[in-house]
């Protein structure tokens, strides 16, 4: 299916409903296509994840990363990125 941008300005709505239906939804401009309005594909469950071999998951919150370094005083924050890339 196929709309110029004044059609789908004005029915913006029925486009969408048409995509979540399963049907793609081309967007021309001066008989261009320059996007597509598509169906949202569901991301997988989180069985069907813990099914993959190499992951594992306790239930649990994630920890999270480490603590990140802090700044020194008096250390500007140009020298303090510099310093960390060498």
């Amino acid at each position: 299916m196929q709309a110029n941008i004044r059609q789908l300005k004005a029915n913006l709505s029925s486009y969408v409903k048409k995509a979540s239906e399963g049907q793609a939804v081309t967007v021309n401009v001066h008989n261009r296509p320059i996007a597509r309005i598509v169906p949202f594909k569901a991301s997988a469950s989180l069985a069907s994840l813990a099914q993959l071999s190499g992951i594992r998951w306790n239930g649990g919150k994630p920890v999270g990363l480490p603590q990140g370094e802090s700044m020194r005083k008096g250390v500007s924050l140009s020298t303090w990125v510099k310093q960390g890339r060498r």
